[in-house]
Parts: structure tokens; C-alpha cells; sequence
């Protein structure tokens, strides 16, 4: 009889041992399994920032000097405010397969910020070739507009003014860069500069004075080239003429 209870509860043992040991197991193979998910990913953090790749200032003033009088070179402004609204930043590249993959961001930028970081999207590890990266830019609900670029400027007679560039429609900046390899070691960033020495490129001093303006407390003047609807606004067009060189793209290891 004790014989028979000895063998009994050794086999309960064992059993007991056995359903640890698998658990155990079961347990190491789903950490293996997290381990190697996490390794076979890697990611590029999205910024923008005001200047051209590798340049960081507290303000930014035209690098072509255009006297009071000049009817030819492009006024020179001194910018001091810049946000961008960003709505979404996407990549698009091709490793085994196409991938294109786009995350809601939905966060207003002070690009005078070195750090401003509008997100991070998480890649397969691979090599990429034909690479765009892509910043999306729009109106918020809380109306901050797609973009807003406000300096100063001296005027045709040697004073003081402002002006405020902005829009409410949507604005994309799609970029292409060279090609790249994911590796979960090591990561990336998609730094987006904004070359605002460009935005006003073939606008005159004079012909600045002649875009809408309104007066602030103070008797100070403020020139805008804004569009948030339908209307005409004078120089607006030239402004998206311009968009297309102000936005460049620099894609580097951490």
C-alpha cells in the first residue's frame, strides 16, 4: 500500500514538474517571439525646422539684400514666427514589396524649434529604393493654419514693417531621398527644412507695399498674403509658385 502511494505521488510530481516545465517554455518562446518582432523593425523620426539641411538660426533674413529703392531683387525679410500645421507624414518605398504607409500626426510645429518632432513611423527591416517621405500639411479643427510665417521688413522710405504669409488650404510636401536601410539598431530622421528666404523669391519691396495690409496698434503695418477662402489675394499665387522650392528633405542616421 505504501509502495502503491510512493508511485502515486511521484507520477503527481512529475506531472507537476512537466506542466511548469512547459509553461516555462511557453512563457520563453513568446519572449523570443516579442524580441524578434521588435528586431525586425526599425523607424524614421519625421521633423521640421526652419533654414537649409544643416542650418539652425533664432531668425532668418533673405541672404539677397534689397535696398528701399530696388525694383528688381526680392525684398528682404527678416522672419521671426513660423508654425506649420501637420496633419499626417507618410514614406513610400520599394524593398520585396511596395510599401506605403501614412500615420495621422495632428500637431501644430514651431519650426524655429530644432526639436520639432511631428512623429515616428515604424518600417520593416529592409533596403528601400525609390524613396519619397512625405509631410502633409492642412488647416486644424482648431483653425491654425496649414502654415504662418510672420518678419519684418524695411520699407521704401527706411522704416519698419511686417508681414504675414499664411494659408488655409491643404499643402504637401513630398520628397524624394536616396535610398535607405532599415535596421532596428540603428534609427532615422526625416528632417523637413523649410527655406524661408524663398517664400517672397521675385517679390519686390515696393510690390509688398502693395499687397493687403492693415494697421496695428502702435500705427504699425502689417502686409499679408494670406488665403483662407475663395478671394483673390494678391501674391498668393506667387507664394505657391515659390512653395515647391521652400520645402527641402535631409534623411540622416541618429
Amino acid at each position: 500500500m505504501k509502495s502503491s502511494l510512493k508511485k502515486c505521488m511521484a507520477g503527481m510530481l512529475l506531472i507537476t514538474l512537466g506542466i511548469i516545465s512547459c509553461k516555462k517554455d511557453s512563457t520563453l518562446e513568446k519572449e523570443d517571439a516579442a524580441v524578434k518582432t521588435n528586431q525586425g523593425f526599425g523607424s524614421i523620426s519625421y521633423y521640421a525646422k526652419v533654414g537649409r539641411p544643416g542650418i539652425r538660426a533664432a531668425s532668418v533674413s533673405s541672404d539677397t539684400i534689397a535696398g528701399p529703392d530696388s525694383l528688381s531683387l526680392t525684398v528682404n525679410v527678416k522672419w521671426s514666427f513660423a508654425t506649420v500645421y501637420v496633419e499626417k507624414i507618410a514614406f513610400r518605398g520599394k524593398s520585396n514589396n511596395l510599401l506605403d504607409t501614412t500615420i495621422i500626426v495632428g500637431k501644430k510645429l514651431d519650426i524655429f524649434n530644432a526639436n520639432a518632432l511631428a512623429g515616428v513611423i515604424k518600417l520593416p527591416s529592409g533596403a528601400y529604393k525609390d524613396v519619397n517621405v512625405k509631410m502633409f500639411l492642412r488647416k486644424s479643427p482648431k483653425s491654425d493654419f496649414a502654415f504662418e510665417f510672420k518678419g519684418t521688413f524695411t520699407n521704401s522710405t527706411g522704416g519698419t514693417d511686417s508681414v504675414v504669409v499664411g494659408s488655409s488650404y491643404p499643402f504637401e510636401a513630398n520628397l524624394t531621398v536616396s535610398d535607405v536601410a532599415i535596421d532596428p539598431s540603428v534609427g532615422y530622421n526625416a528632417v523637413f527644412s523649410f527655406d524661408l528666404n524663398k517664400v517672397l523669391t521675385g517679390i519686390t519691396t515696393k510690390e509688398l507695399e502693395t499687397a493687403n495690409s492693415y494697421i496695428r496698434p502702435g500705427n504699425k503695418k502689417v502686409y499679408s498674403i494670406w488665403k483662407g477662402g475663395s478671394q483673390e489675394v494678391p501674391y498668393y499665387d506667387q507664394v505657391i509658385q515659390n512653395w515647391q522650392n521652400v520645402a527641402g528633405v535631409t534623411l540622416v542616421r541618429e
